[in-house]
């Protein structure tokens, strides 16, 4: 076995050897690889010092691994670990290696820092992946927060939400993209270990091919000089790669966020059924979404209110310094 640093070349062959891992511990999460190359090109990643990648005699990759921060750091910084292990190759101490390197890069970012904000060590764990969670809590990580998929049938009755005469839904466009990505930020700033997207986090979410701006909304504001304010999105994105594995056809709701002080004014509401609307016309059969369990927005009731119903759960794990 071989490791080196990945390179760009990589991404085709990474990304057939992580829908490999992913059949068994996210099956429901398909990536593509835009997203890889999106991954890739981060200001935020640096191949030469972020990544370890390794093949077997055969050239075919056995194991990859990345540590990386995060491009905005308000109240903590974070670096994210994701390390996999192909099926194939699994209780062989790969992983254990892997975790250990990345544990090794992930402190010299924390220390490479110059805020005095706490720092976190963290995975996302989907709940198929019960190997990759007892290796982790075996080298010290906690659980510290759950996260639920719920999703909607389409097929169900979507209620009708009017909003005040001074507000209008209107699609997803260039205009409103960074007054989106400000209200966003806005709406999570008091989210758990939720730190502000970056110009380029945004470019690098909205550029996905999975991305539909027309099946994605703004709500806008109007002024007394009749100029307009965004003050809450939903971003949806459409990714058929996953309808086989979930076993229907799905729009997934990215993202939705209501500017602080325009709470309380049913404009959550009014998204969510003008998507799911804007889903069922487009032949979907279903609504899905991921959201904190312990959201301080109540947004769980919000959904459950709406029709979604849990579908499956992940979970954060945290190492703190």
């Amino acid at each position: 076995m071989t490791w080196r640093r990945v390179t760009r070349a990589d991404l085709p062959a990474l990304l057939e050897f992580d829908r490999a891992c992913g059949a068994v511990d996210h099956p429901r999460v398909v990536h593509t690889l835009d997203m890889l190359e999106e991954g890739f090109d981060a200001p935020t990643f640096d191949p030469e010092t972020d990544s370890a990648i390794a093949f077997d005699a055969g050239g075919r990759i056995v194991a990859y691994g990345e540590a990386t921060t995060g491009s905005e750091a308000s109240t903590l910084v974070k670096v994210r670990l994701d390390g996999k292990v192909h099926p194939s190759r699994r209780r062989e101490g790969i992983g254990t290696a892997l975790l250990a390197w990345q544990e090794a890069r992930g402190l010299q970012l924390l220390a490479a820092s110059e805020s005095d904000l706490p720092g976190w060590l963290n995975a996302g764990i989907e709940s198929k992946a019960t190997a990759q969670r007892a290796l982790l809590e075996s080298a010290g990580f906690v659980p510290a927060r759950w996260w639920l998929t719920m999703d909607r049938d389409l097929r169900d009755a979507i209620p009708e939400v009017e909003l005040a005469p001074d507000l209008r839904i209107a699609p997803f466009a260039d205009e409103w993209s960074e007054s989106a990505r400000e209200v966003i930020n806005d709406a999570f700033r008091d989210h758990w270990g939720t730190q502000p997207l970056t110009p380029d986090d945004w470019g690098a979410l909205v550029r996905l091919q999975s991305f539909r701006p027309e099946l994605s909304a703004v709500v806008l504001a109007k002024r007394e000089d009749d100029s307009e304010d965004v003050v809450g999105v939903l971003g949806t994105m459409i990714n058929e790669a996953e309808w086989e594995p979930n076993g229907f056809r799905f729009g997934y709701i990215e993202m939705l966020g209501v500017a602080r002080g325009w709470r309380g004014r049913r404009i959550a509401q009014a998204l969510l059924a003008h998507t799911l609307r804007a889903l069922r016309a487009e032949g979907l059969e279903r609504a899905v979404l991921d959201v904190d369990s312990e959201s301080p927005t109540g947004a769980v009731g919000l959904y459950s209110r709406l029709g979604f119903r849990e579908l499956d759960r992940s979970v954060t794990v945290v190492k703190e310094y």
